[in-house]
């Protein structure tokens, strides 16, 4: 379910995607960033420092098997799928509880939550994944653990605020444990300062740029009446049933919509978790679990008043270890083992009903319906421009906002080329547009509406530009882009060869 149609479903590669695979193919051959950077901590990208972890472990999977849709997917779905065993080994040793364990991982690999995750190459997905991983690992190898913790804490920004309280929890908790094996706090400690000279090198890792651009505005702040009502107005809605179980994140691009972050058994399942978790007095457990959950939300509802999948992805681990311990409070809970039986068989004919629900409609309809929200057409427009090279200049519209970042992902451009040629945007809305220009392609900031016809000139433009063309009637119309709906997404125009 994470590498079936990889490269197909979603429908196409979005920016924050493409971005992240040019630079792990630079970083694969040049050992740099699109910038020239060498081996940097923060990726300056569009402005927006994207983190290193997702991008070096891109890299690798390109370096050995060369840059394409599927291979820039391809580390998301893995460490996806390692999730589903990362999450099975931390249930077992936090509740000791088998069947739990085998649920939490069973339930981990049909999440719709966790599946739409890792068919993309998402940031959030690896820092989930560590983080899982090193909670796991905590109570087998303290020192392997921090570095898991700190390969989360440096693949996304929601982890800053999750991983922190979470490793000093633990550390409390097991203080007596830890401080009578002098050499693994001392091993430990060194794991701790290599991240923080990192940390100390590169300051950017905290993620003060992303903090600029989500952060409230005056407009919001007053029509909440500030920023506290704000913070928990936005926090409470991540735990309304409407949200978790029903309709889920509106963004198509981390939701498909229709259904809930979760299923609907999770909470069912989730509500006797707690109380089975109290009853067998694994109050620890339970509170490990409760601070996970309360934590995961504070990332999105410090920065947006929309909700937000992305932001709260620290949420699937400790709902789904709740229905897990849910499941496994009534299969033993059950005296009669024709009982047991009929127990796990409602539970799985309950969630299989809903996981077909999710997957027939993310195999389908949300390819067709969300295509314009993955930048869909742009890989067409490299592809058509790629194989008419005549052409001695090209003018894109930026309307898909950093248009340059396709052309260099799928025309493959060696990092020397670009950095000999480009032409970085100055203007106000440079954050939408980084790139001016490059070899012989230019992205917006052009009079559209006056585009003339000359031959040996290539415009991709909207349909709507299309038809407000000065001089319409002199361009030839090369090729439509169309999106899955049959609708009009670019025109490919040229003028008359004369």
């Amino acid at each position: 379910m994470r590498f079936y149609k990889l490269d197909k479903v979603p429908i196409s590669l979005n920016w924050d995607e493409v971005a992240a695979g040019y630079n792990a193919y630079t970083i694969a051959n040049w050992g740099a960033d699109e910038y020239g950077n060498k081996l940097p901590i923060t990726f300056k990208s569009f402005g927006d420092d994207k983190h290193p972890v997702h991008i070096y472990l891109t890299s690798v999977i390109v370096k050995i098997f060369g840059s394409n849709d599927f291979t820039t997917r391809a580390g998301s779905a893995l460490v996806g799928s390692l999730s589903v065993l990362a999450i099975y080994y931390l249930v077992k040793k936090l509740t000791e509880d088998e069947t739990a364990a085998i649920f939490a991982s069973l339930f981990m690999a049909v999440s719709s939550y966790s599946i739409h995750f890792s068919r993309g190459l998402w940031e959030a997905n690896f820092a989930l994944f560590f983080f899982i991983l090193g909670f796991a690992l905590f109570y087998k190898n303290i020192p392997l653990s921090l570095v898991s913790f700190g390969l989360s804490f440096f693949s996304y920004h929601s982890a800053k605020i999750v991983v922190p309280p979470i490793v000093f929890l633990l550390f409390v908790l097991n203080f007596k444990k830890i401080i009578k094996d002098k050499k693994v706090l001392l091993v430990s400690l060194i794991v701790v300062m290599v991240f923080s000279i990192l940390i100390i090198k590169d300051p950017r890792i905290l993620g003060f740029a992303r903090v600029g651009q989500t952060k409230f505005s005056t407009e919001q702040i007053q029509k909440y009446g500030g920023v506290a009502k704000l913070y928990f107005s936005n926090y409470k809605q991540y735990f309304s049933y409407n949200y978790l179980f029903v309709k889920g994140d509106q963004n198509p691009r981390g939701s498909v919509k229709v259904i809930g972050q979760f299923y609907k058994i999770d909470f069912i399942l989730g509500i006797i978790g707690i109380l089975g978790l109290i009853s067998k007095k694994k109050l620890r457990a339970l509170s490990l679990i409760l601070v996970w959950l309360a934590l995961a939300p504070i990332p999105a509802a410090l920065s947006s008043t929309d909700t937000n999948a992305t932001r709260t992805i620290f949420l699937i681990g400790p709902i789904i270890i709740l229905s897990a311990f849910g499941a496994s409070t009534i299969i033993n809970g059950a005296k009669q083992k024709w009982l047991k039986a009929l127990s796990v068989l409602v539970i799985l004919i309950f969630l299989s009903l809903e996981v077909n629900n999710y997957l027939k409609y993310y195999f389908t309809e949300y390819n067709t319906k969300e295509a314009i929200e993955w930048q869909y057409g742009m890989k067409d427009i490299v592809g058509f421009v790629n194989d008419n090279p005549e052409y001695y200049r090209v003018y894109m519209d930026k309307i898909r906002q950093q248009p340059y970042i396709f052309f260099l992902y799928y025309l493959k451009v060696p990092l020397p080329e670009l950095l000999s040629t480009v032409k970085y945007d100055e203007g106000e809305s440079k954050s939408y547009n980084t790139v001016l220009s490059f070899d012989k392609y230019r992205f917006g900031n052009w009079n559209i509406i006056d585009s003339y016809p000359n031959e040996g000139i290539l415009y991709v433009i909207t349909p709507s530009y299309y038809g407000g063309l000065r001089y319409l009637q002199q361009f030839d119309v090369n090729k439509v882009i169309k999106y899955p709906d049959n609708s009009d997404a670019f025109y490919i125009v040229s003028g008359h060869n004369q």
